[in-house]
């Protein structure tokens, strides 16, 4: 398996110092798509949820 690299933590901590801010551009951007429905669940990733939640995991109990 291949070691994962570290990130530079400055560098992270500046990703979301730029993430935080809200910027008209972005206000705008965020409006029009919540405009047209915001993000959507990929069918992929729905029918493989519904899997894992029928799927008995160890060490939890059945109700009943």
């Amino acid at each position: 398996m291949k070691k994962r690299d570290r990130k530079n933590p400055h560098a992270v901590a500046l990703g979301r110092l730029g993430g935080l801010v809200c910027s008209e551009a972005k206000t705008r951007a965020n409006k029009e798509n919540g405009r047209k429905g915001g993000l959507v669940k990929s069918r992929k990733k729905t029918i493989a949820a519904r899997r894992n939640a029928r799927r008995p995991r160890p060490g939890r109990r059945k109700k009943g």
